[in-house]
């Protein structure tokens, strides 16, 4: 494994690549020292197969670490925040199909390891789309003499794993498209739903001319999921301001159907 890579893995932390850090820091600041790769898993499976993979985290610090690893859920709010709910149910769940081996080890500065999991897909299982995350928590170990509330933080690094299980197909609608101010920025927001039983990813570009035609600015919607029976807004900050006047929006979106799905509106800019 690569330097760079494991550079990327912890230090090129975004929602879009969908790797979820939570610090909890009492008054320093606070860093995380191993990284994780994959940051996401995507299985396609059938009801009552399953699949064995792996996860590599390494210890980047020059002191040992502990880590404890374990399945959770995770749902989105109508932004985009993941928000991590442990073993509390939630709709599309695939908690309870993983288990992970080993799920509390030492890592010593510079090792890496290995850490196996297994999806089980039930056998009743119905056609959908289903996620949960597998979570590598970085445990504080309180030396003799030290009290807990003197420990700095606990890191944690989530992979997300999203598991298809039989045929079932995206649905999905552009809702609504608006434009905003906010502060010295100019912000494109998109309202998408998701009615079906599967979750979709967003791939397209937003295209804005004027009324005559002209092409003013083009922009790649970021690949960001959207959860079944789910709302959500994506929203994209403008590359250069637009003058006052007035303008054509177009947007055109791949979910996974066969055919694209779009939305055309006239916004007014003061």
């Amino acid at each position: 494994m690569k330097e760079g890579r494991w550079e990327r893995v912890i230090l090129g932390v975004s929602w879009k690549i969908l790797v979820f850090i939570f610090l909890f820091s009492s008054g320093l600041q606070a860093q995380i020292f191993f990284g994780l790769t994959p940051i996401r898993v995507d299985l396609k499976l059938k009801p009552g197969s399953q699949t064995t993979d792996i996860f590599y985290v390494r210890n980047n610090s020059v002191k040992p670490v502990r880590i404890k690893v374990y399945a959770e859920n995770w749902f989105l709010k109508d932004d985009g925040t993941p928000v991590f709910i442990g073993g509390q149910e939630t709709t599309f769940s695939c908690q309870k199909w993983i288990k992970v081996n080993p799920f509390d080890f030492r890592l010593q500065p510079g090792e890496m390891k290995s850490v196996r999991f297994t999806v089980s897909v039930p056998e009743d299982t119905e056609a959908g789309g289903y996620h949960a995350a597998v979570s590598f928590e970085n445990v504080p170990e309180v030396q003799p003499g030290e009290k807990l509330g003197q420990v700095a933080f606990t890191g944690k690094i989530a992979s997300a794993i999203y598991v298809v299980v039989g045929k079932v197909e995206p649905e999905g609608r552009l809702e609504d498209l608006v434009f905003q101010h906010s502060g010295d920025s100019q912000l494109i927001k998109l309202r998408l739903s998701n009615s079906g039983r599967t979750h979709f990813r967003l791939k397209g570009e937003i295209i804005i001319r004027t009324l005559e035609g002209k092409k003013i600015s083009t922009l790649e919607i970021p690949d960001e999921p959207v959860l079944p029976a789910m709302e959500r807004w994506v929203t994209l900050p403008l590359k250069a301001k637009l003058f006052p006047g007035n303008y054509r929006v177009e947007v055109k979106m791949d979910i996974g159907r066969e055919e694209l799905i779009g939305l055309e509106k006239e916004i007014s800019v003061k």
